[in-house]
């Protein structure tokens, strides 16, 4: 759901979507430096374009660049931010795609069931209808990918969900769904690009390992293999032996398991990825103590805990790197709040700006087609160039501003006063019906007119002219203002410092113009 008033194709919008996939783009490269801050730019204009729903996708990429340099803790933030401002939204996109991403999260980290979790909250929520429009085939391709991958691997570790074996039947019933839904679109083969292919291969190998197919595993293992194998990305061959690896282990054939797992960690060595890598030694371990090789299990064994400790000092030595861009992050929210709070308030008087008011009238709106009614006014002050011509326009802009504090006094701190421009302002009136609008105006005109401008300006009297219309959900909010407006008008042509309710005749009563 976009933000009112925000537009896809403004320049911060447009600025959005290419600091994210730059921030992406620096992740493929392993430059997670450049990658925090392409992700921090990315937030900053997101914030700064109004769209909410960009927000939620900027934090989302925030916290895919975080999880790559291994900052959990920011990264768990972010995918809580996001999820949180798309369900204040109602952006049920915004909510798939946060689930979706939360579950690679936990996917990486090999933590299966919490993954399962996140998709089965998000199955059994009404988000999940947003996979079906047209335009999230990708998301929902991912969404079944993930899903037939941790659901599997729960299922093989014999580990249920957190939230109870209560949910194994429906688990099993989607796994089905899901795995001959990848199945199909791997033999449509259809605009399907290389770590595609590999994901689901890998995936469909997962979930035969689970039904106890090995022979559909070993042939799927095989096909990654090969499909892998002439394209220039370690990462993507290493995983497919690593995969082929545990499937030639679990059907028993060890020296074919422990080939592949020796040639994982030279091509993830070669990519220098020391944690796949480490990974790779943990499985020929593993595979050569169930051949009783314990010589060699030993020393692969020794190799891996060498990798940890190499691990542990990178770390070490990036943290105060991942520090300083975690408070530039920090900083950068701060920013992009007060940009976006400034892009809403008038810079003169620090009432709510038309841009606001235009976002709160469509929210009313909606609720409105739910029997839920609201009114608007507008209001014009009078003879407000005397003002400026008799007193000067630095007492034209106290007024303005004096104004805006008296009249928001008396207002609900649910109520709206917004100044649109000039002397003219928007008051919006949250679940009153137009009688109460009409009475609530009248007060408002009174405390306009009874304000003492003595000590700025000796003689100076302030009156307004209110136009009053109802937000039934009925009319449109243009058909509206324009309701509002012709009232205004009324107002003015029987004498100023009146309200008139549009529909209407008959003004209420009024005190003589000034």
């Amino acid at each position: 759901m976009q933000a009112q008033g925000a537009d896809p194709n403004s320049t911060a919008a447009l600025k959005v979507l290419a600091y994210r996939d730059a921030a992406y783009l620096a992740i493929d490269l392993r430059d997670l430096k450049v990658g925090l801050e392409h992700a921090l730019d990315c937030l900053y204009w997101a914030r700064a374009s109004g769209d909410e729903s960009l927000q939620v996708k900027a934090h989302v990429t925030l916290a895919l660049v975080t999880m790559e340099s291994y900052d959990d803790v920011s990264a768990q933030r972010e995918f809580l931010s996001a999820r949180t401002l798309a369900e204040k939204i109602g952006d049920a996109r915004g909510v798939a795609l946060v689930a979706v991403n939360a579950s690679h999260f936990e996917l990486e980290r090999r933590n299966y069931p919490r993954a399962a979790q996140h998709l089965l909250d998000l199955l059994d929520s009404p988000s999940i209808q947003a996979l079906l429009e047209p335009d999230a085939h990708q998301l929902s391709e991912i969404f079944h990918i993930n899903f037939v991958v941790a659901v599997s691997e729960t299922l093989l570790a014999d580990t249920a969900p957190y939230s109870g074996a209560a949910h194994l039947p429906e688990l099993k019933r989607q796994l089905a769904v899901s795995s001959a839904r990848l199945a199909a679109t791997l033999r449509d083969q259809r605009d399907l690009t290389l770590p595609d292919t590999a994901a689901l291969l890998d995936a469909l190998t997962r979930h035969a390992l689970w039904t106890g197919e090995l022979p559909v595993a070993r042939a799927l293992a095989d096909e990654h293999v090969h499909r892998v194998s002439n394209a220039d990305f370690p990462l993507l061959y290493g995983r497919a032996l690593l995969d082929r690896s545990r499937v030639y282990a679990r059907i028993g054939d060890l020296e074919d398991a422990i080939l592949d797992a020796g040639q994982a960690v030279r091509y993830f060595h070669e990519a220098a990825s020391e944690l796949w890598e480490t990974r790779s030694r943990e499985q020929l371990a593993a595979i050569y103590a169930q051949a009783g090789q314990y010589r060699e299990a030993f020393e692969t064994q020794r190799e891996v805990t060498r990798g940890v400790e190499n691990l542990y000092r990178d770390y070490h030595q990036q943290r105060v790197l991942v520090g300083q861009i975690s408070q530039q992050a920090r900083e950068a929210e701060v920013r992009a709040e007060a940009l976006a709070e400034a892009a809403l308030r008038d810079p003169l008087t620090g009432a709510p700006n038309r841009t606001r008011a235009m976002q709160v009238l469509n929210q009313l709106h909606a609720r409105a087609r739910q029997d839920r009614p609201s009114a608007v006014a507008l209001l014009d002050l009078d003879l407000f160039k005397r003002v400026n011509d008799t007193f000067g326009h630095l007492v034209g802009d106290a007024v303005l501003t004096g104004v805006t504090r008296h009249l928001s006094a008396e207002l609900r701190q649910q109520d709206l006063l917004a100044r649109l421009g000039g002397e003219e302002f928007i008051v919006i009136l949250p679940d009153v019906t137009a009688q109460e609008a009409e009475v609530i105006c009248v007060r408002l005109r009174d405390v306009l007119h009874g304000i003492s401008w003595e000590t700025l300006a000796p003689g100076l009297v302030t009156s307004g002219s209110f136009g009053v219309a109802v937000l039934d959900g009925v009319q449109d909010i243009t058909g509206v203002l324009t309701a509002a407006d012709q009232a205004l008008y009324a107002a003015k042509a029987a004498g100023r410092n009146t309200v008139v309710l549009a529909g209407t005749i008959d003004a209420s009563p009024q005190m003589q113009p000034y």
